[in-house]
């Protein structure tokens, strides 16, 4: 969902904000009368009840965190052992892992029955971190070409984060250790939402650029009418591109020549993991897909200008009022976790769909480019559209009607 900088636990029923203990409620302790203190109790025994409460406590909450799960394949219930296979250092704080699971599952349950294609255009498994009991969501890569996706082997671009717990936890491991896995969890709905609209726009910061080639490969692999613009902002250039020892700060490669983000084309020198896999998919999809990257040491960023060229490019849609797919409004409350009953209210004849713009990356990032997202009741949610994409739409009201915005 989330990108790697969504922070949303799932407890039994609603996504739970922040890091929080992933084992379940205790059961609520009802102490009888007889073991209540009064004013006649001994001094010894008014220790009683509090001892037998802490010991009732430790009990229930070392079932819950100890007791053994039955499954031993991939679900959205119980956390799953992986071991790393691999792990490709993209820069000093950032790696491409590689796991497979424990067990072999004849029916992923992120896969097609009977296929080798993901079932959903955009996914999230969560990781635990066994130190501390929490969690965090996670994107698979999308597999290449020819890559054997029934062995449920996964790969994850994770990148360490100052103070963040699972971030570093996960950096620290290395080939040989297990890892732990819940999912997978479905995310927004972008095909239906798109609809017989054409033009998805992402803009990624950082890691969150995993959902959006998520995005760009099911929505690219379904129409061959269709066309992504990757909009991909990294603090540095190494994410990209490999570094050469003892190399200066500038920029040496006309790839960098200019000081505005610059278009990745599918001959880019020198690739990291990360920059071979972008490079690619740009290869597969040729025109159909644009991607243009943003160096922040290098003081190049995405401004108001660049998101109006790429928004320029989608077509007219039809207002959909009430839709839970198409109306912005109805999005305000919305978790970026789709919900099964989540469905179409257009009228089949009026071709529904939406242009999609797509913000993921930290939470600074979004709120700049689309506006805060909004905890309610325990949940987050998309909030109204505001920054960047809030200012080209009251400049240009039509923006408003053709495009769908979505925050990852």
């Amino acid at each position: 969902m989330a990108a790697p900088f969504r922070i949303i636990l799932r407890s039994s029923c609603k996504w739970t904000p922040k890091y929080s203990s992933i084992q379940p409620h205790a059961p609520i302790l009802r102490i009888p009368k007889r073991f209540l203190c009064t004013t006649h109790t001994r001094k010894e025994a008014r220790a009683f009840p509090s001892i037998f409460i802490a010991i009732g406590l430790i009990g229930t909450a070392a079932y819950y965190v100890l007791a053994p799960t039955s499954h031993k394949t991939l679900n959205s219930d119980s956390f799953i052992p992986y071991t790393i296979t691999s792990r490709q250092p993209i820069s000093p704080t950032s790696a491409i892992f590689t796991i497979s699971p424990h067990h072999h599952d004849p029916s992923l349950p992120y896969l097609l029955p009977s296929s080798q294609e993901w079932k959903y255009p955009l996914w999230s498994v969560e990781f635990k971190q066994p130190e501390v009991q929490i969690a965090r969501h996670y994107t698979p890569l999308p597999p290449t070409d020819g890559e054997n996706t029934k062995d449920g082997t996964l790969s994850f671009y994770i990148r360490a984060i100052g103070g963040g717990e699972m971030s570093t936890y996960l950096n620290r491991l290395g080939v040989g250790r297990d890892v732990y896995l819940r999912g997978p969890h479905k995310g927004f709905d972008v095909l239906k939402r798109l609809g017989e609209q054409k033009n998805v726009v992402f803009l990624a910061g950082g890691t969150g650029v995993v959902p959006g080639m998520q995005v760009a490969r099911a929505v690219l692999e379904r129409d061959a009418t269709t066309s992504v613009e990757l909009l991909w902002a990294v603090r540095k250039r190494e994410e990209l591109q490999q570094c050469r020892q003892g190399g200066s700060t500038k920029p040496w490669w006309n790839f960098w020549s200019t000081a505005a983000p610059a278009e990745l084309t599918a001959e880019v020198e020198e690739p990291s993991a990360m920059g071979k896999q972008l490079a690619r998919m740009k290869a597969r999809y040729g025109q159909r897909l644009t991607i243009r990257v943003a160096v922040d040491e290098e003081r190049t960023r995405f401004t108001e200008r660049d998101i109006g060229e790429a928004l320029a490019s989608g077509g007219r849609a039809l207002p959909s009022p009430g839709c839970q797919l198409h109306d912005q409004c109805l999005h305000m409350h919305a978790s970026e976790f789709e919900d099964a009953d989540t469905k179409c209210q257009c009228s089949p004849a009026d071709k529904p769909g939406k242009n999609l713009l797509m913000v993921s990356g930290p939470d600074g990032f979004i709120a700049h480019y689309a506006g805060d997202k909004k905890w309610i009741g325990g949940t987050l949610t998309q909030g109204t559209v505001g920054g960047v994409a809030g200012v080209l739409q009251r400049k240009n009201p039509v923006l408003a009607n053709d495009w769908l915005v979505l925050k990852l």
